[in-house]
């Protein structure tokens, strides 16, 4: 018995340390006021796609239409969300917020009401609207952290906490919406998700005390600005998160069209919740080390696990294969969020730093609209095993970057020392 509480208390001791880590950051003066309402709006921002799909599918009967309507909500927030970022560095999570949150309420309210009822192109202009004025929490939440904390450890800590939240609202985010849309009306789901968007953000609007301080009418911070977002290690994290967002985009076809394939569809939930958990591991982990490593060796480590990963999919296409794939991969995603979170506050500018954080999500979701597309086509033309190939091709080219960074940030640490 006592071997055997020995045992227990090795294995859980890393978790309970990181618990208490996660507890000192969030005991510091203001932190769990705007870290709770974050996390509600990221629950929201996870349902909002998925529930105009529901939405859009169900008021126009046509999946052609609402597939074009969240592809076109997830370009308009690639593209428009770090300008709408600026303007909040610019003049303040404080005063911009609440406009962006009743803006895109209004807008996702106009979808679902004009779709089916009005013309296509009128409710393709309202979720593009929507998802150009997506509010991003998880920035706004990671530029309130860079902010309350100077310390690199306890933001290494923080970032992670950050990784854990995002992995639990996108594994349960999408569970909540279904049940909401298909329990009780096929717009609820839209509704619950703008709803908790605008409590969320709205309440993180009203905690002035952590918030960046507005940066208008600094010319030399917006000099600085574009310099700081053209640092190499900048852009390479921005490279590695399209890698990271191309393995996300490819990885619900890959494992549908398997359970497709064998007849066991209703496994696809189960195996898609697969990474998510693993991920909530690693970020335990990367959270408890006592060592503070350098984000961009990190990030090499992290992109190296999930090369191994692909190829594990690669070599064995079925079910069972992708399933360990995910397994191995999901071990790489919360290292590679928080060490992300970790080089933005570390090389951008405070006057850019939402900026920053807004970029990391824009080239996610930009690599997931690139590789879902690619794997579609060949999945329907050559199958899961050849749509697993390109997806080599693209992870090497994350590792390259993940390598890039780390070679300059050895560089310039051997330059200066102060560094």
């Amino acid at each position: 018995m006592t071997t055997a509480r020995s045992l227990l208390s090795s294995v859980l001791g890393p978790f309970r340390s990181t618990g208490a880590r996660y507890g000192r950051v969030l005991d510091h003066p203001g932190a769990l006021a705007f870290f709770l309402p974050a996390a509600v709006a990221r629950l929201g921002v996870a349902m909002t796609g998925l529930g105009l799909l529901f939405s859009i599918q169900h008021a126009s009967g046509s999946f052609a239409v609402a597939g074009a309507s969240t592809a076109g909500f997830s370009i308009a927030e690639a593209v428009a969300g770090p300008q709408v970022a600026r303007l909040v560095d610019r003049w303040g999570q404080t005063v911009t917020v609440p406009v962006i949150v009743a803006t895109h309420a209004a807008a996702v309210a106009a979808a679902i009401t004009t779709a089916g009822s009005a013309p296509v192109p009128v409710t393709l202009a309202a979720v593009m609207v929507a998802g150009a004025v997506t509010p991003q929490p998880g920035a706004l939440s990671a530029a309130r952290w860079s902010h309350l904390l100077t310390d690199g450890p306890a933001l290494r800590v923080a970032f992670s906490l950050e990784a854990n939240v995002n992995d639990v609202v996108f594994l349960s985010g999408p569970i909540l919406v279904t049940l909401a849309s298909t329990s009780l009306v096929p717009w609820a789901g839209s509704a619950a998700a703008a709803t908790l968007v605008a409590l969320g953000c709205g309440t993180l609007s009203l905690q002035p005390r952590t918030a960046p301080a507005p940066r208008r009418g600094r010319g030399r911070g917006r000099n600085r600005t574009r310099t700081s977002l053209l640092a190499p290690d900048f852009l390479a994290a921005l490279g590695v998160n399209l890698g990271l967002g191309c393995f996300f985009g490819a990885v619900p076809l890959l494992v549908t069209a398997a359970a497709s394939a064998r007849g066991m569809l209703s496994l696809t939930g189960l195996v898609l919740a697969v990474p998510s958990a693993a991920s909530i591991i690693a970020g335990l982990v990367y959270g408890s080390m006592r060592a503070t490593p350098r984000p961009q060796a990190a990030q090499l480590v992290a992109t190296l696990v999930l090369t191994v990963a692909v190829l594990v999919g690669v070599a064995w296409p079925t079910l069972l294969g992708l399933a360990i794939m995910l397994a191995i991969g999901g071990t790489a995603i919360a290292p590679l969020l928080a060490s992300s979170s970790q080089i933005v506050q570390a090389t951008v500018a405070g006057s850019a730093l939402t900026q920053g954080f807004t970029w990391i999500n824009s080239a996610s979701a930009i690599g997931i609209a690139m590789s879902a597309s690619l794997a579609g086509a060949l999945i329907t033309h050559g199958g899961v095993r050849v749509a697993t190939m390109p997806l080599v091709v693209l992870v090497l080219a994350t590792v390259a970057s993940a390598a890039l960074s780390f070679r300059y940030a050895r560089t310039r640490s051997a330059s200066d020392p102060s560094a």
